[in-house]
């Protein structure tokens, strides 16, 4: 009889740890046991997913170089309307970040003018939100941007400073020749207005330089 209860317990104790080792481990305690194993999870950046063939995210680097097809000057330097007071334009965009489908591109422009026998200078630094984006690759791109103007040499009796708006559309060629190198032509409205005198420029330019993405 004490025989058979014993085998009675001990079966009763098999089952019992046979049966713990069966059921899976849910809940908060398979949570903790996979915490106790420091299993972290992976992060990947944006240009390891360019790497990897996901979306580039490039930086733009352009050059330009470029003069006025035409521009009219009015109340700059008297009262009365010039033409052709543009003359040239050079200067740099870079491409540092976006804002939803637009990039967000900082320029810094050079621009030179004559007013009959008088030449003015000015720097020209504004932010510059373009489309598409330049990592899709689209050959066209169109912009906007404003800022302001320093003349480093201006005529007498008109403000050193100005207010500068830009319209932009171009042509942009990138990594040609399995290079991050290319090149674009860019035709802009470049205009401003002079913000201690009354003084007032339109101008239509054209520009070609080389761009380079990183």
């Amino acid at each position: 009889m004490k025989r058979a209860i014993t085998i009675a317990i001990f079966l009763s104790i098999f089952s019992a740890t046979f049966a713990d080792a069966q059921d899976p481990v849910v809940g908060r305690k398979a949570a903790a046991k996979y915490f106790e194993k420091g299993v972290e999870p992976e992060i990947v950046t944006a240009r390891e997913v360019a790497s990897e063939g996901g979306v580039p995210t490039d930086y733009l680097l352009m050059i330009h170089l470029g003069s006025f097809a035409g521009s009219s000057a009015y109340n700059w330097k008297g009262g009365s309307k010039r033409e052709s007071v543009g003359k040239s334009t050079y200067g740099v965009t870079y491409v540092t970040d976006q804002w939803g489908a637009l990039d967000v591109a900082l320029r810094l422009d050079f621009t030179e003018y004559k007013l009959d026998d008088q030449r003015a200078q000015k720097i020209s630094l504004l932010p510059l939100l373009t489309f598409p984006l330049g990592q899709s690759r689209f050959p066209f791109y169109f912009g906007f941007g404003a800022g302001l103007g320093v003349f480093s040499k201006q005529v007498p009796e008109e403000s050193n400073l100005s207010f500068d708006y830009q319209l932009v559309a171009g042509l942009r060629m990138m990594d040609l020749a399995e290079t991050n190198a290319g090149f674009f032509i860019e035709f802009g409205m470049k205009n401003h207005i002079l913000l201690l005198s009354s003084g007032q420029f339109n101008g239509t330019s054209l520009a070609a330089g080389a761009v380079w993405s990183f």
